[in-house]
């Protein structure tokens, strides 16, 4: 399989997801898109979902053809493919692996619980970001959140995600 990323309208995730789902499956079955919305907590709007990449949404393949590539093109919201649409470019090693464990995961992240090792990276044990360690760049304890860098994009995106409990492992 091959895995790519493609930049949609921002706030249009879900709908060039279900689209391109509903579009492509009886011409290329093998098709599969993603996209990921994160679980929010803000005193004025409570509890709410929003996108973890505004603006992108992931798909494999079992190849990218041009009459697939052709097909995307038509689909609203679609703006290009990554790196551009002459020039694809294949999601691959550390970055595919995070991939993997993101659908892996589900599209809907809940709360996740983290685990703090002294002197050692963060490594989250429970939830959406289940194995994932040394992604994780900064802990707010008080907000209960962690900031995570992808490494799914080029420039790095960071995101908060809440989590649930924290414990502390001696050594």
């Amino acid at each position: 399989m091959e895995y790519y990323c493609v930049m949609v309208l921002t706030g249009e995730e879900k709908s060039f997801r279900n689209a391109a789902t509903e579009t492509l499956k009886k011409s290329f079955p093998d098709a599969e898109f993603f996209s990921f919305e994160r679980k929010l907590y803000t005193p004025r709007r409570g509890w709410f979902e929003a996108p973890l990449f505004p603006g992108y949404s992931f798909f494999y393949t079992q190849t990218l053809t041009p009459e697939l590539l052709a097909e995307l093109r038509k689909i609203k919201g679609f703006c290009h493919i990554l790196r551009d649409n002459q020039n694809p470019e294949k999601i691959t090693g550390p970055s595919l692996d995070e991939l993997k464990l993101f659908i892996r995961n589900g599209e809907h992240w809940g709360i996740s619980k983290v685990q703090f090792l002294p002197g050692q990276k963060i490594k989250a044990v429970s939830g959406p970001l289940m194995g994932l360690e040394g992604n994780i760049v900064g802990v707010n304890k008080k907000k209960k959140q962690i900031t995570v860098q992808s490494t799914l994009t080029t420039d790095g995106k960071r995101f908060d995600l809440l989590y649930e409990d924290a414990e502390v492992c001696g050594e």
